[in-house]
């Protein structure tokens, strides 16, 4: 019986993702991640010591690793990552599949409830970005350890042993979940809300039994349900018990929110400032958009600007009154219906670290933060239909039909999806026409065309961007540095000195001005913005650059070579400090060391006349100096 669900389920989510190995990067995060020296690096111990500490304001070690891992196996293009990218979300299914199928013995609405997870398009971003790679990984270990957990409850009395390693297992896969992304440290809310139903574990000792027996009929209608909630049936020592067990799950789960915070805190993501006042009633609102988008699955974006203070009372309103309606239809109905009472509180609870109370960057909310709140609902949704559908026809032939319609219809819809992330500027556009004046969405498409060598119509994106946004920083910075690759210097200092004046400690546009202060020989005054640049920050890689630079042009090659070396530590991918150290040691007649690093960079950038140009004049200056 599982393998008449599961094949299918797993042939049919690698058929609407087959698409997935042809995707590319996209220019949002996924540089960060795919694109990082140490994950292209591979696996090895110093990666592994890498992956310990905090990177992009996030503590996920094992999302670093299984990144490294795809390197050595499948290289540094996008396809590797992809593919496994899918192949967990595939596995996912599966698991989704298991563990329901375990908990409650109905396959049919078990496989349903994971074909609903696997093909509706509001997962598909968490699975085409290579950056959420943390999304898949964490919700497949979160799903081992909830399968684990499930089959621990139904172990006998008389193998405690048996059932003490289940548990021992489902809390390691927890901690292996947390390590990937803290996303499910709502996991142990959730074990008790299936402890309730469909495991039946607060009922009485005599009374569970029978309750098993009857969840582990697959061919019955009725599902085990807990019983009139009266002394003789519930028992609060079960609860007691229930909880009791559970304690090292909330221990973890409080450990890495606190770990989660202080990460998040570092390097800027908590930086997007909303009053409370704002950041409620968005959560309020957003929990009643995430359920239209489930049932109606268009205008799907990858970034929805936050509203701020300009939600409604009336959209607040509309959205607090359906919540509350369905929480009470829910509570009303929780002994004769209590998979709609599992499910619901399984989706408002498993939202709340993604709700957006605590803000974590400027978004209103993400298609990706669904991922795992969602199988509530469908839970929810399954079960209920099943149970109020009149048997005969309807039960047996309309609504098993109208299920796989469904499913198509979802499917076609997530391939479409899947096609906007081909590639960065298709997926840009696409955001744009589902978000007008979304100045963030300007701003990454300005990036992706200058990427691309698009100036044309890059430039205008980040105009754009500028005029919706009104006076922020780094956009002034990006245009500057868009003039800059097109040789207006006079427009892309003016951009530097506008986004100074905006945030004098804006590092970026101090070091724009002194870059180009450095380009007109004007020295002294490079300098003293270096200076600031340094007091602002002290270890930024692109200070270090431009004073390699500074020195190199002064003719202080070991001063330059040590500041290209000290930029290089702090970031081992950059460009320029790699350029500058070259050119400084050409300066010191180091000339082998500085052509292996100008053939190395020549590699990189098969296509910059300006290394190939430096190249060939230290080679020419090797030849000289050995025919003296």
């Amino acid at each position: 019986m599982p393998l008449l669900f599961g094949v299918p389920l797993a042939v049919g989510t690698l058929a609407v993702y087959s698409q997935a190995w042809s995707l590319s990067f996209i220019n949002v995060d996924d540089p960060v991640y795919a694109q990082d020296p140490h994950v292209q690096a591979g696996f090895s111990i110093e990666g592994l010591r890498w992956s310990l500490g905090v990177h992009d304001c996030n503590w996920i070690p094992l999302t670093w690793l299984s990144l490294m891992l795809d390197s050595n196996l499948f290289g540094t293009g996008p396809a590797g990552y992809h593919v496994t990218n899918v192949l967990l979300h595939a596995a996912n299914a599966l698991l989704l599949f298991a563990a329901l199928l375990s908990a409650t013995g109905y396959a049919a609405r078990s496989a349903f409830v994971a074909a609903l997870f696997a093909l509706h398009p509001l997962h598909v971003e968490s699975v085409a970005w290579v950056a959420e790679r943390k999304d898949v990984l964490s919700i497949f270990f979160g799903l081992l350890s909830l399968w684990i957990y499930a089959r621990s409850t139904q172990v006998g009395t008389g193998q405690s042993f048996a059932r003490a390693w289940r548990f021992v297992g489902s809390f390691l896969f927890f901690l292996c979940s947390l390590m990937s992304k803290p996303t499910l440290v709502t996991l142990p809310f959730v074990f008790l809300l299936l402890d309730y139903w469909p495991l039946a574990r607060f009922q009485s000792v005599a009374e569970r039994p029978a309750l098993a027996k009857g969840r582990a009929g697959n061919r019955k209608r009725k599902p085990a349900e807990p019983q009139e909630v009266t002394p003789a049936s519930f028992s609060r020592q079960s609860l007691f018990r229930r909880l009791i067990e559970k304690i090292p799950f909330f221990v973890a789960a409080a450990a890495f929110s606190a770990i989660a915070i202080y990460a998040q805190s570092q390097g800027g993501a908590m930086t997007a400032q909303f009053p409370f006042s704002s950041r409620w009633r968005n959560a309020v609102c957003v929990y009643l958009a995430y359920l239209e988008k489930a049932a109606y699955p268009v205008d799907l974006a990858m970034y929805y600007p936050h509203r701020g203070s300009e939600i409604g009372w009336m959209s607040l309103g509309i959205a607090a009154f359906v919540l509350l309606a369905v929480t009470g239809v829910a509570i009303a109905f929780v002994r004769r219906y209590p998979f709609l009472f599992v499910g619901w509180f399984w989706y408002l609870g498993s939202l709340v670290p993604m709700i957006g109370l605590v803000q974590i960057g400027s978004q209103q909310m993400a298609d990706r933060y669904t991922y795992f709140p969602l199988i509530g609902i469908f839970i929810s949704v399954t079960w209920i239909v099943a149970e109020l559908a009149p048997a005969g026809l309807i039960h047996d032939r309309v609504m098993p039909m109208a299920g796989l319609a469904w499913l198509a219809l979802l499917s076609t819809i997530s391939f479409s999806q899947i096609s906007y992330w081909h590639d960065s500027v298709t997926l840009l556009r696409h955001t744009q026409s589902c978000t007008p004046d979304n100045s963030t969405i300007h701003e990454f498409l300005g990036s992706a065309l200058v990427g691309e060598r698009n100036f044309e119509e890059g430039v205008p994106e980040y105009q754009a961007a500028i005029r919706i946004a009104g006076n922020y920083a780094p956009l002034h910075v990006d245009l500057a540095e868009a003039y800059e690759l097109l040789g207006r210097t006079g427009d892309a200092f003016a951009e530097y000195r506008a986004a100074a004046e905006i945030d004098p400690r804006s590092v970026d546009a101090v070091n724009g001005i002194a870059r180009i202060l450095i380009d007109r020989g004007e020295l002294d005054e490079a300098r003293r913005q270096l200076d600031r640049a340094r007091e602002i920050e002290a270890d930024n890689a692109l200070t270090y650059a431009n004073l390699a630079s500074l020195a190199v042009k002064t003719g202080d090659f070991a001063g330059g070579l040590d500041y290209a070396e000290r930029g290089l530590k702090l970031n081992p991918a950059l460009y320029l400090c790699d350029l500058r150290a070259a050119q400084a040691l050409r300066g010191l007649g180091r000339f082998d060391e500085a052509a292996q690093r100008l053939s190395r960079l020549a590699q990189i950038a098969p296509t910059d006349a300006f290394v190939q140009q430096e190249l060939a004049q230290t080679l020419e200056l090797k030849r000289a100096s050995s025919g003296k």
